[in-house]
């Protein structure tokens, strides 16, 4: 089964925009360009190629990242002037998080020159254009939804956009389904660092199945931080069994956990192509595909010599 270089391409694309043009530097370092908030622990789907099919693994919890606590976190991007990517997205579907509004609009309040996005199913706002039209209202700028059940989801979703006349660039619509005709997904599937097996959907033919641990760089800690709702802060997204916590955010300052030693030594071995150290020595993701740019940032500056 393949992937479409295709889709994947526009996909990396967009995201590589963000990544390359926005690098940003305070008190002499190069600034993360994407961050990433996991404001819900539960998703209304369970889909074999996702972790949270695993009960090992997901706990599914029906709660979320308290206002107080986002805003707080919010204010220290504030602090640095952070002008880069914000992204509802990680491990669950942020919709269910009936907070989002807030979260939304004091982050735009707050960081005006910021792009906010969400990653959903689009279960929650299927034919419901008043609460898609009250996340824009809120300051979004973008909703990406992907389709995972097939042409027809994709065919009604086109429709409800055409019907009200919803911008493409504030609307995206990415097909993960498998194509019969094609032959092919639109997705590019990953272990997400060891907690779920996705052999079945990998065309073993395009060498993604590597030896693990992967002797290849990844510029994910050098561009992306994530944040789970509880204010943790993770090495990056695919750290679904969360082993790697940089710290907590609700009792320490963004740019201090983003500069500590533990992502200092992190960025060191990725750098060298080592993945010998939990949880990357059990992740097949191909993280060099993006990045490069905030890699060589960091290597110039001074906390690397």
């Amino acid at each position: 089964m393949k992937v479409s270089k295709s889709i994947l391409y526009k996909d990396i694309q967009r995201k590589s925009e963000h990544v390359k043009d926005m690098i940003q530097y305070y008190d002499g370092y190069p600034l993360f360009t994407i961050v990433e908030f996991n404001i819900w622990g539960a998703c209304n789907r369970s889909c074999s190629f996702c972790p949270v099919s695993n009960p090992n693994v997901y706990t599914n919890k029906h709660e979320g990242i308290s206002v107080d606590l986002y805003k707080k976190i919010i204010d220290d991007l504030a602090n640095i002037n952070y002008k880069g990517k914000i992204i509802y997205s990680a491990f669950s579907e942020p919709l269910l998080n009936k907070e989002v509004n807030i979260l939304i609009e004091y982050s735009k309040n707050m960081l005006p020159h910021c792009y906010l996005e969400i990653n959903s199913n689009g279960d929650v706002i299927k034919n419901n254009i008043n609460k898609l039209l009250n996340l824009y209202e809120s300051g979004l700028d973008c909703l990406l939804i992907s389709i995972y059940d097939g042409i027809e989801e994709y065919n009604k979703f086109l429709e409800f956009q055409n019907d009200n006349n919803i911008p493409k660039d504030k609307f995206i619509l990415r097909r993960r389904y498998f194509d019969k005709e094609k032959g092919e997904y639109g997705i590019l599937f990953s272990n997400r660092a060891g907690t779920v097996d996705v052999s079945e959907f990998i065309n073993h033919d395009d060498s993604v199945d590597e030896i693990l641990p992967m002797k290849r760089t990844c510029f994910y800690p050098f561009y992306n931080i994530m944040i789970d709702y509880n204010g943790d802060m993770l090495l990056c997204p695919h750290d679904w069994a969360k082993e790697l916590i940089i710290g907590n955010l609700a009792t320490s300052n963004i740019f201090d956990l983003w500069t500590n030693k533990v992502l200092d030594s992190v960025r060191k071995r990725l750098t060298n192509k080592s993945r010998e150290f939990s949880p990357c020595n059990k992740c097949n993701v191909r993280g060099d595909v993006m990045g490069k740019n905030s890699s060589e940032a960091w290597q110039k500056s001074n906390m690397f010599k």
